[in-house]
């Protein structure tokens, strides 16, 4: 795909670096574009079917405690796979409790980071990065709004104004600039 010409390639990446003493510690958190892993390794669940008082069909049951449950562990899930699969992208990231085919491990990333020493502040910096780059936040989108306005308004100023005189006039002869 293209826009004016330019390609459109790659996901969108956000870059966050924490400063530490020993050295800055740089996380790179990069666009998911496909969640089949996690769609295959966790089903999404189904409500429970049940009969009404009065009918002969089967109805699911969307306010079964246990469906309930059951979707804000999928949605948590969904959040924690979302995060080390953005931080991927990090050069040299490893995970010592978070186990990449075990999904019963992602959501312990939050504390393998605060056992990293990161703090409470730093963890919600880098969870808030793979956020950016998976969506758009209003600053981000600001930006580009401004950016793109100042770019639309000097179009504007350059075209309506000349940048070098007339070399010569409608007759052919030289200009004069002194007349």
């Amino acid at each position: 795909m293209k826009i004016y010409g330019r390609q459109i390639s790659g996901p969108n990446v956000e870059i966050l670096v924490i400063p530490r003493p020993e050295g800055d510690i740089v996380f790179k958190a990069q666009a998911v574009l496909d969640y089949t892993i996690f769609d295959r390794m966790v089903p999404k669940p189904t409500p429970p079917l049940i009969r009404r008082r009065g009918s002969r069909t089967q109805q699911p049951d969307r306010d079964d405690k246990n469906y309930l449950l059951s979707i804000e562990q999928y949605g948590s899930s969904r959040v924690s796979f979302m995060v080390i699969e953005s931080l991927k992208a990090t050069p040299g990231l490893e995970w010592d409790l978070v186990k990449y085919e075990n999904p019963d491990t992602w959501g312990l990333y939050e504390k393998e980071l605060q056992e990293s020493g990161f703090t409470r502040s730093e963890i919600n910096m880098i969870v808030g990065a793979v956020m950016t780059a998976n969506s758009l936040n209003e600053d981000k989108l600001e930006e580009a709004r401004q950016r793109f306005l100042a770019s639309e308004e000097e179009l504007k100023l350059n075209g309506l104004s000349q940048k070098d005189g007339q070399p010569n006039t409608q007759s052919g002869e030289p200009a004069n600039a002194s007349v």
